[in-house]
């Protein structure tokens, strides 16, 4: 079922928490400058640090990294649905403000039943970066979201996964982990 409500909000700069595979995450539309300038105030945070994108389909990611072949996809998918980041070459289209130096784009496709009924229901890439401030825990409860966050973003209520940490992130092409 689509919700178009959410995705308008999200589409007009809106910014959600919701529930993902170790914490409560925030979340926009990333080819939204000022969204993302949003959760950079509201989490306190650099503006050197790079934003993860996730969907539940390779098809709407593929709109902002470089063109990849079947072998490529095949490599990519073999960590996914999951906690896993892959660090990709962007595509010409894809906005500075999500990609790093390097010109590579943070992705993954999670893998939890109620982030695939949220990316179903707004079709479409959102940010993905952990709800907390800058230097803080992370949240880890419906109700800790809504007294940090109650008046600054739409909160999706929902349970988080088992990981006890965030997702681990690779480099694509020499396989060098960034984060474990």
């Amino acid at each position: 079922m689509k919700n178009i409500r959410l995705k308008r909000f999200i589409k007009q700069g809106g910014v959600i928490a919701y529930p993902t595979e170790s914490c409560y995450g925030l979340g926009c539309d990333p080819l939204n400058f000022k969204a993302i300038k949003k959760i950079i105030r509201i989490k306190k945070r650099s503006r050197a640090k790079n934003f993860i994108v996730i969907n539940s389909n390779l098809a709407q990611l593929n709109k902002l990294i470089h063109p990849l072949n079947k072998t490529e996809k095949s490599k990519l998918m073999s960590k996914w649905p999951g906690p896993h980041t892959w660090l990709v070459r962007a595509s010409n289209r894809c906005p500075t403000w999500i990609k790093n130096n390097s010109n590579r784009i943070a992705v993954r496709i999670p893998h939890l039943n109620n982030r695939f009924s949220l990316f179903t229901s707004i079709d479409m890439n959102i940010t993905s970066t952990s709800a907390n401030r800058s230097g803080q825990r992370p949240i880890t409860k419906y109700r800790d979201a809504c007294r940090l966050f109650s008046r600054q973003v739409k909160i999706i209520k929902g349970r988080i996964g088992k990981n006890k940490k965030p997702s681990n992130i690779q480099d694509f092409e020499t396989e060098k982990m960034m984060r474990e």
